[in-house]
């Protein structure tokens, strides 16, 4: 097995050496150098635990280890809103990807807010080859103007996709076509790098950030993210090139 680089960054971010953590935990210290060598893969008690000191989720320190939830094998991660699904997941996932970014939001400005510089990071992802497209809701549409008030914030709504549209700016200057405007009834906002999916599911009455999110591998072209995906590319085909 090679290095598992992700749990040593994640040591690195909490300022922790290997012994450090092994302590934290009580665990042997060879054990945990073991891990992070990938020599070894912690055993799933022990993977949550090290996804708890390190704030970080499991699916982000161990992407290779097969879901322990059952009906599919695609399940990564289930998170009961979408305010705890990590930022440090979506920075990493939108760095390493090498094939393909897919966003897809009414606006989705927490992705801008968290993430510095983010609109960049699109934008460098883009120039190494990785096909980057961002969906954002047209905030002069019917769907955003009536999303805004299932979710009680009125006009706002349309106000958070004006500030997503300036936020994606760089991005736009960079790569033009990598932004277009959808005025489709969203049911889900996705979020795609690679083989990895998150969709947020859109429940009426609630913010999207109080909505459950599915991590999904795809596996298949049959499976679930491969649904996930194949309704993006649908909004993606009929929406309008920003500007």
């Amino acid at each position: 097995m090679s290095r598992n680089q992700r749990l040593a960054d994640a040591l690195v971010r909490k300022g922790l050496t290997p012994g450090q953590l092994a302590v934290e935990i009580g665990h042997n210290p060879k054990t945990v150098e073991r891990w992070v060598s990938g020599g070894q893969v912690p055993y799933p008690r022990a993977r949550e635990v090290l996804a708890r000191v390190l704030d970080a989720p499991v699916a982000l320190l161990f992407p290779d280890v097969a879901s322990s939830f059952s009906g599919s094998d695609e399940l990564v991660g289930l998170y009961a809103t979408r305010a705890e699904v990590p930022v440090s997941l979506i920075a990493t996932l939108a760095s390493e990807a090498t094939r393909n970014i897919d966003l897809c939001a009414y606006a989705a400005t927490w992705l801008w807010d968290s993430i510095p510089g983010f609109a960049d990071l699109l934008a460098e992802r883009s120039a190494a080859g990785v096909a980057v497209r961002v969906c954002l809701g047209d905030p002069a549409s019917e769907a955003v103007r009536l999303r805004g008030v299932e979710e009680g914030i009125g006009d706002s709504m349309a106000g958070r996709c004006r500030l997503a549209i300036s936020y994606a700016g760089p991005l736009v200057s960079a790569v033009p076509e990598a932004v277009r405007l959808t005025q489709t009834t969203l049911y889900a906002s996705i979020f795609r790098f690679d083989d990895e999916v998150l969709s947020n599911f859109h429940l009426f009455g609630n913010a999207a950030a109080a909505s459950p999110v599915l991590h999904l591998r795809r596996r298949t072209n049959a499976g679930m993210a491969a649904n996930v995906l194949r309704s993006f590319e649908a909004v993606w085909a009929q929406a309008a090139p920003l500007g």
